[in-house]
């Protein structure tokens, strides 16, 4: 699966950071997907240390945890299939069949529907997760990547990696509403806390495009490092940090007013994809080097890492509270 997920997808900042609660991100749990070992690491933040390791599909990649189901969703690529594990017990309680290599993958805030991009079969799936079964598929654009949910639940976005676009759809009836042409490529989508800004990664013009949902157009364009693959916000989404793919490094936004790029930490570690904030600690995965470093979130200094599996993504909302 190699050759699908890893196609080139690609002063101010310290006063801005600083001004973010670590208490807001109660998260000591992250789930990081593991592509060649076919399984999923559990790593306690506040040990650091993997305490558990969960068998899943083939090449999984994606992932959402939802506390909302009580599960985390597992978009395996080359199975063709959704792993549903317990975040209680922590096992795998259902696979739900998803054809055509399901990738990016993203849970309703309530909990009760997981939308997953397949991207060969250029579709969009709805699984209900009371019944852990596809009730609905429609057809999106080319290549569909990273998908989100608007925070009240009523809309889905899907990255149309080779649409250059971004499809807008009613989160229940999967109906199309729109199509927001954005960057080249664009693979990873971030939602801002506030739902109302929409970040696309695109990874061959090598930028971010800000999206104002309001007006339904692109309101900024800002260049960050080579294949941007990751995203992750503050709680209050006045900034965001963007994994370099193929740059070693993170491009930390500022999204308050203008959005900018305000820092680029670089020689942050090879291959940097999945990334997530949880208190002071920001976690970049590192496909190259099967690890998770920690990095103070406010400075971009090391503050440690975690050994995984075998080329690890976590590409999705990771983190969990228990």
């Amino acid at each position: 699966m190699r050759s699908l997920l890893s196609l080139p997808c690609g002063l101010l900042a310290g006063v801005l950071l600083t001004m973010w609660s670590p208490a807001a991100w109660p998260a000591p749990w992250a789930w990081i997907t593991n592509q060649a070992s076919d399984s999923v690491s559990i790593v306690d933040l506040a040990t650091r240390a993997v305490v558990a390791t969960v068998p899943v599909g083939r090449a999984p990649a994606g992932v959402a945890v939802s506390e909302a189901a009580g599960r985390v969703f597992v978009a395996n690529a080359e199975a063709g299939s959704v792993s549903v594990i317990d975040l209680a017990s922590r096992r795998v309680i259902a696979n739900v069949p998803v054809p055509g290599g399901p990738v990016g993958i993203a849970a309703s805030p309530d909990g009760r529907r997981v939308y997953v991009a397949a991207w060969y079969a250029h579709q969009l799936a709805m699984i209900d997760t009371t019944t852990a079964q596809v009730v609905a598929s429609v057809p999106v654009g080319r290549s569909p990547a990273g998908v989100a949910v608007s925070p009240d639940g009523q809309t889905v976005y899907v990255a149309e990696r080779d649409e250059d676009a971004v499809a807008v759809l009613d989160a229940r009836t999967l109906a199309p509403r729109e199509r927001i042409h954005v960057g080249h490529h664009p693979f990873a989508l971030g939602l801002s806390p506030t739902g109302q800004q929409l970040l696309a990664l695109n990874v061959l013009s090598h930028d971010v495009s800000v999206i104002d949902l309001a007006a339904g157009r692109v309101s900024a364009t800002l260049p960050v490092g080579l294949a941007p693959y990751g995203i992750a916000f503050s709680p209050d989404g006045q900034r965001a940090w963007v994994t370099n793919q193929h740059d070693e490094s993170v491009s930390v936004l500022a999204l308050d007013g203008t959005p900018r790029v305000t820092a680029t930490w670089r020689h942050v570690t090879d291959y940097p994809e999945g990334i997530a904030v949880a208190g002071d600690l920001l976690l970049v995965v590192s496909w190259m080097n099967d690890e998770a470093v920690l990095l103070d979130a406010a400075k971009g200094t090391p503050r440690g890492s975690v050994a995984l599996g075998r080329n690890p993504r976590g590409f999705g909302q990771m983190l969990s509270t228990r």
